[in-house]
């Protein structure tokens, strides 16, 4: 019998599993790791498979938890709101508008899961705002004994700390409770300036808005600045229209991508000389999550690394000579966002205020190279590369970056001693289960 297949987003990773689930309810998950666990069967969770690694696939049980989905409840006074698991943010984010609540900090992707942004490490961007697991109060998962758990703040904090940022090593995500904020509007306004000028400012300048960030194309010496800020204003009329200003850049991007392929390294400025900044920059006030958010259709390969705020400047400038010499460009701008730190131990923003430098590119193979010449450079800078983008790390080059390393460690053997929940690239990054062996334990085991 043929096997189901399985695909990331962007097409480029993909897997056979052993069983495909598709889950609608809790007790599913549960009896679906414990058979798995019985069997000798690893088991994976996958939402909309907007990693562009291998994180989420196996050989063995992937759990397809998009059709496990849905606001489960929304608790206005506690300013509460828990979801399942296979739950979009931007479903989460209309239902809480509905309801009169927001979530304070988001990233620009709508349709990536809630478990999958948080098991990731997902970030928005803004000095007072730490990563998505920031404004996470509860957790439930299915651990490898096949039993439901609630885990939050009174529990062990090694234990709370990781589960909020785990890439599925612990167990099987089934709702998160998230914190809410009344529902507000968002001023977006922007600007170009010299890339120089900002960079010697730049840990001032990340300060000076409530959700900076910055987009440079390579081959140029100017940046195009992103500053959103509350307000308490209204919406600008037809707002919700401005939002798709992005997302036609990203299908000129494609556009040009295709066509640096044919017409060489010079193509992509030319192109993008001519066909960029044809969309409207004026301000506009809208809604918070349709300001942080935009439609991304366009597929694509992306990387990113965070790195100490105030190394941040320093690696825009190691970059720009790296990128300039290579003799392809992408179409995709350079992206800047920031962070404020956290204590998480697999955070990418633990123990410091952040800078993110993420890289985007085509899906073909010239494009690819552009991902490892930058890789190449922030390494140098003390970065942590994004757990669900493109990157090499291995343990050997991550374990020294992340201090509370080891609390992580103890914590997965306590949970998952056999590693059931371990893949490739999970043993890759983290290593293998200290407990793990060829012939893997009983799942019972972990209590």
């Amino acid at each position: 019998m043929q096997r189901s297949t399985w695909r990331t987003w962007s097409g480029t990773v993909g897997c056979a599993p052993a069983q495909l689930v598709r889950p609608t309810g809790e007790d599913e998950i549960v009896q679906a790791v414990r058979a798995a666990a019985g069997s000798g069967l690893t088991v994976r969770a996958a939402g909309t498979g907007h990693s562009f690694n291998r994180l989420a696939t196996t050989p063995g049980v992937l759990l397809d938890l998009t059709s496990y989905s849905g606001v489960v409840a929304v608790d206005r006074a506690a300013g509460e709101a828990t979801v399942r698991a296979g739950t979009p943010i931007g479903v989460l984010c209309r239902e809480l508008d509905r309801q009169g609540l927001a979530l304070e900090n988001i990233g620009t992707l709508a349709e990536q899961t809630v478990a999958g942004a948080l098991s990731t490490g997902n970030h928005g961007t803004g000095l007072a705002h730490p990563p998505l697991s920031g404004q996470v109060t509860r957790v439930r998962l299915v651990t490898a004994d096949g039993v439901a758990r609630d885990v939050g703040p009174g529990d062990d904090p090694d234990l709370w700390g990781s589960v909020r940022t785990a890439l599925g090593t612990l167990g099987v995500l089934t709702t998160v409770t998230l914190r809410c904020v009344p529902a507000f509007n968002l001023r977006l306004r922007l600007h170009s300036e010299p890339l120089d000028a900002l960079l010697e400012r730049f840990t001032h300048w990340a300060g000076q808005s409530e959700h900076p960030s910055l987009n440079w194309l390579p081959w140029t010496d100017r940046v195009s600045v992103r500053s959103i800020d509350r307000t308490d204003e209204p919406a600008t009329p037809r707002a919700p229209l401005r939002r798709y200003a992005s997302t036609l850049d990203e299908v000129r991007c494609g556009i040009t991508g295709q066509a640096g392929r044919v017409g060489g390294a010079g193509t992509v400025p030319w192109l993008t000389s001519r066909v960029g900044g044809l969309w409207p920059d004026s301000p506009y006030i809208d809604t918070s999550h349709r300001v942080f958010t935009f439609p991304q259709p366009v597929r694509f390969l992306a990387m990113e690394h965070a790195l100490p705020l105030e190394r941040t400047a320093d690696a825009l400038r190691a970059l720009r000579p790296v990128l300039r010499r290579l003799g392809a460009y992408s179409p995709y701008s350079v992206l800047v966002r920031v962070s404020a730190g956290d204590d998480l131990p697999l955070s990418l923003a633990h123990g410091r205020d952040t800078g993110y430098i993420n890289v985007t590119v085509p899906r073909t193979a010239g494009q690819i190279e552009i991902l490892r010449a930058a890789e190449h450079v922030l390494r140098e800078y003390e970065a942590r590369p994004h757990w669900g983008k493109a990157h090499t790390a291995t343990a050997e080059v991550l374990a020294p970056r992340y201090p509370r390393w080891k609390d992580f460690q103890r914590i997965r053997t306590l949970l998952d001693p056999a590693g059931v929940f371990s893949n490739e690239y999970a043993d890759k990054v983290l290593g293998p289960v200290p407990a793990t062996a060829r012939d893997r334990a009983p799942a019972g085991a972990a209590q």
